[in-house]
């Protein structure tokens, strides 16, 4: 990003200046003093592992690249392609994308740079009159309706913590939000086990997509799913799967 300047909105992108994270999390309230819901993401070698609240409790997202998209807590079980899944789980990956994105964005916008402007503390006091279009990933964004403006901030210890208000437009009146979290990017440990067992868990296999006789066909990178029944078993498959699958409903 060198020679960019971030003093302007669309010369820098700020979300993934911060995108480098071993682990992010931030919750989201419309006050300070309000209880808000978490959203949790931990990445260790291309894995990540996503915990979220719901109305029942916690759910988790695991993501075995190329190979499986996992999802517990959220009423179904069971090992489908990531095409059949679509129907359970349709467009909640990108939504939870969007919780981490947008925080992302906020501190980025905020100080007006990356981790290594983060010394000590700062401060955020910065406003925008207009509409902001925020990229969540290359098939989906955001909007965030202008005026908006953040208050906040930004402080170095073991890791990056802040604590961000939000004012913006929402159907053409005031609202607010408040979010709280921390950035970290050192040596992480996935809360999974290879042994643990695939039951309690929505397992959408992925694949590839190609195209016979002028129609869509979904190829799962295994056909045969009898013989999985941990997360290892999934992780195996990992030498077997190449390229980066088109997937839908799931990463």
């Amino acid at each position: 990003m060198a020679g960019d300047d971030c003093n302007k909105i669309d010369s820098c992108n700020y979300s993934s200046m911060w995108s480098n994270f071993s682990r992010f999390t931030v919750a989201y309230s419309n006050s300070k003093n309000e209880k808000g819901s978490t959203f949790d993401y931990i990445v260790k070698d291309r894995e990540s592992f996503i915990t979220f609240d719901t109305q029942t409790g916690k759910a988790n997202i695991f993501t075995i690249p190329g190979v499986a998209t996992l999802w517990r807590g959220i009423g179904k079980t069971g090992i489908k392609t990531s095409e059949a899944c679509y129907e359970d789980v349709r467009d909640t990956y990108a939504i939870m994308e969007s919780y981490a994105v947008r925080a992302l964005f906020f501190v980025g916008f905020g100080v007006k740079g990356g981790p290594e402007m983060i010394s000590d503390s700062v401060n955020i006091d910065v406003a925008n009159k207009e509409d902001t279009r925020v990229q969540i990933n290359p098939g989906d964004h955001m909007m965030i309706h202008g005026p908006w403006s953040l208050k906040g901030n930004v402080k170095k210890n073991d890791k990056i913590t802040f604590e961000i208000s939000h004012e913006f437009m929402a159907k053409g009146k005031p609202a607010s939000l408040f979010l709280v979290g921390a950035w970290q990017n050192n040596s992480v440990v996935l809360p999974i086990e290879n042994t643990q067992s695939l039951s309690e868990w929505l397992v959408c296999m992925s694949g590839e997509y190609s195209y016979e006789n002028g129609k869509s066909k979904f190829t799962p990178v295994v056909e045969d799913t009898s013989k999985l029944t941990t997360i290892g078993d999934l992780k195996s498959l990992t030498l077997r799967s190449s390229g980066t699958p088109q997937k839908r409903g799931a990463p």
